[in-house]
């Protein structure tokens, strides 16, 4: 089945492809998110977390990621604990009932990360850990494989930058060379160096965008 076809099973085409803006909360959601799902056909929500799990794992268990689910998983629970305990930005698409495609992230200070992984971010960039300093981090860019000649990926991202207009941002994936990093590039990412341990277990690639 060719990817035209795929998209009329889906019930989905590209002019229904629209990519929302959604801020979460200053401080977070906490306790009292009340998760909706994408069937409900609400605007202006935050994706609830397993929807945002089974969107990644479809998303990288294709060539070149082949990851393992449980990746996904993880990215989930990331996810939701961004979304409660702290303010996200997210650009999202949705058709179907369904999530097909997200990029969200927060701002990133290094006094707010007292963490292990941010400690590691931190040692292993060196004297380029300043670059990203008071910028914002994006955690997660996904578009459901399907859709990949829509594009889909890219208009999200798109979306998503829009959104920090003005503040610089960077992100952590794997050191391949792969079609996520290739757009990365294409909208003005570089490599700034390597982090801590992405899914194909290797040390990640950080790769960072100036204020556009």
């Amino acid at each position: 089945m060719d990817e035209h076809a795929e998209r009329e099973v889906l019930g989905t085409s590209p002019a229904e492809l629209n990519v929302e803006l959604v801020w979460g909360l200053p401080g977070g959601l906490g306790q009292s998110w009340e998760l909706v799902g994408s069937a409900a056909g609400i605007l202006g929500v935050l994706p609830p977390p397993l929807e945002v799990e089974e969107l990644y794992a479809a998303a990288a268990a294709e060539p070149p990621l082949n990851e393992d689910p449980r990746h996904a998983a993880l990215f989930g629970s990331l996810y939701d604990l961004s979304v409660r305990n702290g303010q996200v930005l997210v650009a999202a698409s949705r058709s179907g009932g369904r999530l097909r495609s997200i990029a969200y992230g927060h701002f990133w200070s290094w006094a707010e990360q007292d963490h292990d992984w941010a400690h590691e971010l931190r040692s292993t960039l060196g004297d380029a850990a300043q670059a990203i300093e008071w910028s914002f981090a994006l955690n997660l860019l996904a578009r459901d494989p399907h859709l990949r000649s829509a594009g889909l990926g890219r208009a999200t991202l798109q979306t998503w930058l829009a959104g920090i207009s003005g503040h610089s941002c960077w992100l952590l994936t794997n050191d391949i060379d792969s079609p996520a990093r290739r757009l990365y590039e294409s909208l003005g990412f570089f490599a700034l160096g390597h982090g801590p341990q992405a899914p194909n277990g290797q040390p990640g690639l950080v790769m960072f965008r100036p204020p556009a």
